[in-house]
């Protein structure tokens, strides 16, 4: 295993998934300066070089289940957010870290096939010491950094070594047991629930993560467990 850094980088998962051959299991890079990072949705990640934390694990081992890979990744950024700056953040599901209502940290999990083996690509970026006028200028109101929000300056190398050391923590666990490894802890730090959610075709009550990761929701007509799509917290921000 091995975690190494890259001066500059396209994309973390991209640099990953085209040295997919050559890597080992939980083999990991990362970057201050992600020149073309992705989010869900084709979205684009704001990149400001030497402010900002890119990390992504290859990941080779089988997983018992792969599809909430994004709901451990959030869990270890609040792990390492708060052995950073002594804060624990708050996880709005499925994989959105909160830290004082801002969001500082955005996750983008894909999986590849290497030869006749599964590979999974956990790739998670942490806002370490953008200034708040950086968001303001980008339209991103509810962004922050640990600097801007905490006052804590943190060195690349060490917030890198925190997130890399809090997934394996907790990835021989996961891969064997699946969500269910995890869910007390992810339960604890999940703001949605007791909240009123919404998504496209529903609002109602979030009352519980069950042990597949979907965020179950209240409603007048009965409970629905969703997986996929976006999910607002009212008054969260």
């Amino acid at each position: 295993m091995s975690l190494v850094f890259l001066s500059e980088v396209d994309s973390t998962n991209s640099w990953l998934i085209r040295n997919a051959a050559t890597l080992k299991d939980a083999d990991a890079v990362y970057t201050d300066n992600q020149t073309a990072g992705r989010g869900r949705k084709g979205r684009v990640w704001e990149n400001q070089p030497g402010a900002m934390l890119c990390l992504s694990m290859l990941i080779r081992r089988p997983l018992a289940d792969p599809t909430t890979l994004p709901l451990l990744s959030s869990l270890a950024a609040a792990d390492a957010v708060e052995q950073l700056c002594g804060c624990r953040g708050e996880i709005k599901w499925p994989n959105d870290l909160l830290l004082q209502g801002k969001k500082i940290c955005g996750i983008l999990c894909e999986s590849l096939l290497s030869g006749a083996d599964a590979c999974y690509i956990p790739g998670i970026g942490i806002n370490l010491a953008q200034p708040a006028d950086f968001f303001a200028a980008r339209g991103l109101p509810h962004g922050g950094s640990l600097l801007s929000l905490t006052g804590v300056s943190c060195d690349l190398k060490t917030a890198a070594e925190a997130l890399y050391d809090a997934l394996l923590r907790r990835l021989d666990a996961f891969a064997a047991g699946g969500f269910p490894a995890i869910a007390a802890e992810y339960r604890a730090a999940c703001v949605n629930l007791g909240k009123e959610v919404y998504t496209d075709t529903l609002r109602g009550t979030a009352v519980a993560v069950d042990d597949a990761g979907r965020l179950v929701v209240r409603t007048a007509e009965g409970e629905t467990a969703v997986f996929t799509g976006e999910v607002t917290v009212r008054g969260i921000y």
